[in-house]
């Protein structure tokens, strides 16, 4: 069943189709007592190709939500894939700040080193600029001592000779005392002179110290106040490469959560999907079941088939040794879907789908001689579709000829039928016209084989040479 080349999804299709086929058949074999026949689970076989096309409906809707589902978790497995590399660049990242930030810290400890070590320096400084103060008060009191020594000796000098020109020493009152006296004063002049020289140079020279340790110390606080700045940036720089590193954090965290919700929409989704295949695992069975009933069910008819033959007199041939040959015309050979397990229906195909296009309106032969056991010729659907119209189980119109034996062909899909219950027909006799009614997305012929109501590889009795 389907297009020969452009068929697409449609699981199932030709197992539920050949159940629909064959309870068909039965209900066309009029006055039959097998019509009555009541299935398990069905009052009558119109009931069981209800439930047969009902459970095909829910089975295709199950697949394609199976296949919606397959999307929604491919997309999801591509955008994990996608969030997997983020998450990968993102560590990379904040690895990056990680050692950045290091490296930060790194130069804010030596910063801190540098400026302790100028702190210090800065205080030793201050230490010997106070010994320094010390220093020169100490000189400046000396020689204010000295100098208060020299101011006593020139008062006394002064008061002593403010009436004469020539001056006492210690009641002395000869020339000879008075060079002595004289020379005395001089020499104490002179040598505190120089002492008092020699107070004013140290206590300059200390001054000097202090004026360069202050130019020191001048540029100690410079160089501490450059390196505080240098810490503060270095500071402010580790601050934003924090910042930047637990957004990136906080990013990658999110992308995790993102992830983990993919992963876990992923894990409901295949658990629908699980439940769908369970469900159509369960449909399938009841399908089985029902074919089964119906299998037996074609059995019945051919059975009542030869009975009636023979209540009528009328010889039961069984033809069913004979071979069959290729229903279409033997150019047309061209396969689209064999007979067994078809990937693309999801189940069994029950019969094989020839030719294409080319074929359509062409005859439809006869597989060998027989009576035609069921026709449905009521289908006006005759073009291409992607989906069932409701007629014939989704056969569209179709043959059944008995072979007796128990074998049995089915031509489905057809354009027109030429023959009509009951009627016996000859090997290669044209029974019909190539079309595409019931479920069908082209022209081709549905041929099937069937021993005993259940099908068969059709290739087991015919070839197209």
């Amino acid at each position: 069943m389907g297009n020969v080349k452009a068929k697409r999804g449609i699981p199932f299709l030709g197992k539920i189709c050949a159940g629909l086929v064959c309870a068909t058949v039965i209900m066309n074999i009029a006055g039959d007592s097998t019509l009555q026949m009541k299935a398990a689970g069905a009052s009558s076989i119109a009931d069981l190709e209800q439930q047969a096309q009902k459970i095909r409906e829910e089975n295709e809707a199950r697949e394609q939500q199976i296949a919606s589902l397959d999307v929604d978790i491919n997309k999801n497995e591509d955008a994990m894939d996608l969030v997997n590399d983020q998450i990968d660049g993102v560590n990379n990242e904040i690895s990056t700040y990680s050692e950045l930030i290091t490296k930060k810290q790194e130069d804010i400890d030596q910063k801190l080193i540098d400026i302790s070590s100028v702190e210090k320096t800065i205080v030793s400084k201050e230490t010997e600029i106070e010994n320094k103060k010390v220093k020169i008060g100490e000189l400046q009191e000396e020689n204010t001592r000295n100098l208060e020594k020299f101011g006593k000796l020139a008062r006394y000098m002064y008061m002593n000779n403010a009436s004469s020109q020539l001056p006492v020493l210690n009641g002395s009152d000869d020339w000879y005392e008075y060079f002595v006296y004289s020379d005395v004063v001089k020499n104490i002049a002179g040598q505190n002179y120089e002492f008092m020289k020699s107070l004013q140079e140290s206590i300059k020279k200390q001054e000097d110290m202090i004026s360069d340790l202050n130019d020191e110390i001048d540029k100690l606080q410079a160089e501490k106040e450059e390196l505080e700045k240098q810490k503060s940036d270095y500071e402010s720089e580790a601050a934003s490469l924090a910042d930047e590193k637990s957004n990136l954090e906080n990013y990658a965290n999110e992308k995790r959560n993102y992830l983990y919700n993919l992963a876990a929409e992923n894990e409901q989704l295949q658990d629908k999907i699980s439940g769908l295949e369970e469900d159509i695992a369960d449909a399938n069975a009841e399908l089985d079941a029902v074919n089964s009933q119906i299998e037996e069910m074609i059995r019945q008819a051919q059975l009542a088939a030869q009975q009636e033959a023979q209540e009528g007199g009328n010889e039961y041939v069984d033809y069913s040794g004979d071979g069959l040959r290729w229903p279409v015309d033997p150019q047309y050979h061209w396969i689209s879907t064999y007979f067994g397990y078809d990937a693309w229906r999801g189940g069994m195909h029950r019969g094989i789908d020839i030719g294409d296009g080319a074929l359509a309106g062409q005859n439809i032969y006869a597989a060998q001689s027989g009576t035609v056991i069921s026709v449905v010729n009521y289908c006006p659907h005759n073009y291409a579709k992607n989906y069932s119209c409701g007629c014939g189980g989704g056969y569209g119109n179709y043959i059944v000829v008995d072979h007796g034996g128990g074998l049995s062909t089915l031509y489905a899909h057809c354009q027109a039928i030429y023959v009509y219950e009951g009627q016996q027909v000859n090997k290669g006799d044209v029974i019909g016209a190539v079309g595409t009614t019931g479920w069908s997305t082209g022209y081709h012929l549905h041929f099937e084989v069937s021993e005993n109501g259940v099908a068969v590889n059709p290739f087991n009795y015919v070839s197209y040479e």
